[in-house]
């Protein structure tokens, strides 16, 4: 029997439960708060109501898949014009990461602890499993400040009213890091090995503690100070992942993300869950995956061919998968048989050639002469018959459909026609930047359930989940460690895992130390993409440096976060294309060294009397 996450409710009315004491100190947040002994801790049922109650504030920061691959990457486009600052790495330090705003989710977690190991009404299995859990969520309230700013506010009590509230910042991000692994270690073995759908186990403690030990070594030059019985921080990765038991890869990568698979897939570790009883498309990914493009709209734009269902596309469109992670999905090049980036594969240079600047103007097809600038691509077909979205889309790895809509893709029953003045094109629409319609003329089908019925409008009821830790993701976390304990033929084999059996790609055969770190990156990159993944990898990637940052040394300039989004744009008759670089400033990008970490607020250091200038992270000055 299917459960889901969101039956679990702390309800409010029996919170007489729940009673607030202010505070006008630094944390203003209200950490004083507490429950009324009498009712909430007063039996099992009302302890794990409230240790469930706490999950959202626990795993919320690792389910905004859009915000970190679209304001933080180029992976994906916003689709109105306002594109901004932060997008650009040009935030300033007054920009607010979440540093000062936990506390209360904090509270609840060493409120749990306490509560639970003074308790008469629980057993020794339910304590140890809540204050387990409370430690996990613990956890990952602070890894995720962790990731952010290198330090933050450690708090491991429950605050009284009398307390100091102005507390400083952890003194290294070596301790950071160590509360963070303390408590994971201390969780893990007391986890359930098995659970309902959206509760915390033994394998979602495995999990994360992989990611978890990759980004402290990263930060920290793999701290002797954090190692465990000996074990490099890439040792304990490895060895957590090799501790997952049960799990499995899904052979149809497209259902670990929608409706066929949420309850299903062998591949979910750990998964947010909201049921049809009480959502709809409008309180899901969804209404901001699905475009604006009525018939009526596409005949006043000259776009076309008309849907056979007039209203099918009546979304909130608000971002678009670019173009540069559609050229991560490689192709497999026909007579080699090995994969390859889609521009490099024997059939398209074989019935294709290059054109210039001049000749892509040429065509006729652009908006702006500025799209064709810097280091463009664009191509005509030379073998009659051939369409070039055909050479462009065909032999992919099996994740592209999965993930991307494109041109001649069949999306809820509909022919996508994604070229010049397409039905799902950037041209469909008079007020160009502004309503609902993909600026890349590419959609995503990833996140999107297949069976809102009768179509994905705002108002219909819809179940929908998200997925916060999986199996995948936990394999390239163990072949991400193998890489850094050079260890690279184990590093190669278990790349080829998702590889082969999510991408259908050949196995990539690399031997060197290089070659393997660019059949990784491009391997995470396309397994991850819309999973709040690419951006805190490439600051790892990047404090590794070397092989894992194109040779840089460590701590160096980040190409990926400097390149340009990029779209695709399709002749009508699909005997051409050129990619070009999106405007309203998507092209404009910056990443400095500063940007490892986020400034220290400027606003919490100006609230806290224990947090000073001198605590700033440098750069931010």
């Amino acid at each position: 029997m299917k459960m889901k996450f969101n039956k679990y409710i702390l309800l409010l009315s029996c919170c007489g439960a729940l009673t607030l004491q202010g505070c006008e100190d630094f944390l203003d947040t209200k950490p004083t708060e507490s429950y009324g002994d009498d009712v909430v801790w007063s039996s099992q049922g009302t302890v794990d109501a409230v240790v469930l109650g706490n999950y959202g504030n626990a795993i919320s920061p690792y389910t905004g898949f859009n915000y970190w691959d679209k304001i933080f990457t180029n992976n994906l486009i916003a689709c109105r014009s306002d594109c901004p600052g932060e997008a650009r790495g040009l935030m300033e330090n007054t920009f607010g990461w979440g540093l000062n705003d936990k506390f209360g989710a904090i509270r609840h977690c060493n409120l749990i602890i306490a509560k639970v190991a003074e308790s008469s009404v629980l057993n020794e299995k339910f304590k140890k499993q809540y204050t387990a859990e409370a430690k996990m969520m613990r956890a990952m309230i602070y890894f995720d400040l962790a990731r952010k700013g290198g330090r933050y506010i450690w708090v491991d009590r429950v605050l009284k009213q009398d307390d100091e509230f102005n507390l400083p910042l952890t003194k290294d991000i070596v301790e950071s890091y160590q509360h963070i692994l303390d408590d994971m270690r201390a969780a893990i073995p007391d986890l359930p090995t098995s659970a309902v759908a959206g509760r915390l186990t033994q394998n979602a403690g495995l999990a994360f503690l992989s990611e978890i030990c990759l980004t402290a070594a990263a930060y920290t030059d793999d701290a002797v100070a954090l190692h465990k019985d000996g074990k490099s921080l890439y040792e304990e990765a490895v060895e957590a992942v090799n501790g997952i038991s049960g799990a499995s890869l899904d052979p149809n990568f497209g259902d670990i993300f929608n409706e066929k698979g949420a309850y299903t897939s062998p591949e979910i570790i750990l998964a947010t869950y909201q049921s049809a009883e009480n959502t709809t498309v409008q309180g899901t990914d969804i209404i901001q995956l699905i475009p604006n493009l009525l018939n009526s709209n596409l005949q006043q734009n000259d776009c076309g061919p008309l849907f056979t269902k007039d209203d099918i596309f009546e979304g909130w469109l608000e971002h678009a998968p670019s173009q540069n992670i559609v050229d991560a999905f490689l192709v497999i090049d026909q007579k080699t048989k090995k994969a390859v980036r889609w521009y490099e594969s024997s059939q398209f240079k074989e019935n294709t050639k290059s054109l210039t600047r001049e000749e892509a103007l040429a065509l006729g097809i652009h908006r702006d002469e500025a799209e064709l600038a810097g280091d463009f691509k664009a191509f005509k077909v030379t073998t009659p018959g051939k369409s070039i979205s055909d050479l462009m889309y065909s032999y992919r790895d099996k994740r592209f459909d999965a993930t991307i809509v494109h041109d001649g893709s069949i999306y809820y029953g509909e022919k996508i026609a994604c070229n010049y003045h397409g039905n799902v094109s950037r041209w469909a629409t008079k007020r160009y930047g502004q309503d609902h319609v993909p600026l890349t003329n590419y959609l995503q089908r990833k996140g999107v359930y297949t069976n809102c019925s009768p179509r994905p409008f705002y108002n219909v009821v819809t179940d929908y989940h998200k997925v916060v830790f999986r199996y995948g993701r936990a394999l390239l976390n163990k072949a991400e460690a193998l890489l850094r304990l050079n260890k690279v033929a184990e590093a190669v084999e278990v790349i080829n895992e998702t590889r082969t059996i999510h991408g259908g790609l050949p196995k990539s055969t690399a031997a060197s130390l290089t070659d393997a770190w660019n059949d990784y990156k491009i391997e995470r990159r396309v397994e991850l993409y819309y999973e709040g993944d690419f951006y805190f990898s490439l600051l790892r990637w990047g404090k590794y440096g070397h092989e894992a940052n194109d040779g840089k040394e460590p701590g160096g300039i980040i190409d990926e976060l400097c390149k340009p989004a990029t779209f695709i744009e399709i002749a009508k008759d699909r005997s051409a294309a050129f990619v070009g670089n999106v405007q309203f400033s998507n092209d404009k990008r910056k990443f400095d060294v500063r940007s490892y970490l986020f400034p220290i607020t400027k606003g919490v250091i100006q609230a806290n009397d224990a947090i000073t200038d001198k605590d700033q992270n440098p750069g931010w000055e």
